[in-house]
């Protein structure tokens, strides 16, 4: 008896290959939940940023964490996918921002906006302003030819991030608060130093009656007031 080779049937047919060939996304799958909170996120602070510089008040301190609680839920929701690196790399920028701006204490009102880069600032009367604001940089605010008048003169002076120096006139009482979220304070020979730094300094100097009252902040730097 001779045995030959088995009769077999026709092969199964292949599975049929995705409209637009193998490389088209799979219809469904859409886009990953990081990409669409990170674009949305940026399209915010985008926005929010905006209307700060175009004097709209933005509220900042309701911005961030609303966006911290944000990224923690899409984090939650993503983790029974898989792991979200990048929501999770977003979550602990957003979680550094806020520990910095809690630890610089947001009542200190520095400015985001109101420009970039070195100033220098030398009234010399207190019509020609008493109030300067710089968001980045060094300002440096010279009051020696300031002719302070009978009374109690106010000056105010912020900057976000970077330096403020203030160099007072002789013969005039100065009432000095100075603080700094986080950086270094030095006010006519007393200093301190890292987070909510505050000095506070009368200095008499002979003022008599005329007498300058300064109120002086810095988020992230240093404040430094002398004569």
């Amino acid at each position: 008896m001779t045995t030959g080779p088995l009769p077999t049937g026709p092969a199964d047919p292949a599975p049929p290959s995705p409209p637009g060939g193998p490389d088209t996304p799979v219809a469904g799958r859409g886009l990953a939940p990081a990409t669409v909170l990170v674009g949305a996120l940026l399209v915010l602070v985008g926005i929010a940023w905006l209307l700060d510089a175009a004097g709209v008040e933005v509220p900042w301190r309701a911005v961030l964490p609303a966006a911290l609680i944000a990224v923690g839920l899409a984090c939650v929701v993503g983790s029974l996918r898989g792991r979200q690196p990048v929501l999770m790399v977003l979550g602990l920028a957003l979680t550094v921002v806020l520990s910095v701006a809690v630890a610089a204490d947001w009542d200190l009102e520095v400015p985001l906006a109101g420009g970039v880069g070195d100033r220098t600032e030398q009234p010399t009367t207190p019509a020609e302003g008493t109030r300067y604001e710089l968001g980045a940089g060094d300002l440096v605010v010279d009051l020696r030819r300031l002719q302070v008048p009978p009374g109690t003169t106010a000056v105010d002076a912020r900057v976000g991030i970077g330096e403020l120096v203030v160099e007072l006139p002789d013969g005039v009482t100065a009432e000095v608060v100075a603080r700094s979220g986080l950086g270094e304070v030095r006010v006519l020979g007393e200093e301190e130093s890292g987070f909510g730094s505050r000095v506070e300094v009368v200095d008499s100097d002979g003022g008599g009656d005329r007498r300058l009252r300064l109120d002086l902040r810095v988020g992230v730097g240093s404040v430094r007031v002398e004569r």
